[in-house]
């Protein structure tokens, strides 16, 4: 459906939204008009703006801004990224032991008696893995 749609860039800086303009004016063959922020097309269907917004973003290197489809009217956002968390929750400290948080029956990858201790060197290999593998001769056949 080709309709009159709108795009809202009020999180871009003025000159990407110039250079946007230039950039789906140069892409499509619709009618655009912008109006400060406001940028509107004529004659493309949604799925093709959305696609060119993301397009221009990923062109432009923009990965911290968003197309929000509301509606069939766009609006490109600035993605916040997560605030990190100042403080850890006791139980979800990664440092802690199963046994620790009240998990203590979970199942390991190997039996304790299957653990070798190392005593600070790595384990030696046998001879017979060091031998080097000597192939028949085949210079007297």
């Amino acid at each position: 459906m080709n309709r009159l749609t709108r795009i809202v860039a009020d999180d871009l800086q003025d000159d990407e939204v110039t250079s946007l303009v230039e950039y789906l004016t140069a892409m499509t063959a619709g009618q655009i008009a912008q109006h400060k922020r406001v940028i509107e097309v004529n004659g493309l269907t949604n799925k093709k703006i959305k696609f060119l917004l993301h397009k221009f973003l990923y062109t432009r290197h923009l990965s911290d801004y968003g197309v929000l489809d509301t509606a069939g009217n766009f609006e490109i956002v600035h993605l916040k990224p997560e605030m990190k968390q100042s403080e850890q929750h006791e139980t979800l400290s990664p440092t802690m032991l199963p046994e620790s948080i009240g998990l203590g029956g979970l199942p390991r990858w190997g039996k304790p008696s299957d653990m070798i201790e190392w005593e600070g060197k790595p384990p030696t290999y046998e001879n017979s893995l060091q031998e080097e593998v000597r192939l028949p001769s085949y210079e007297n056949c």
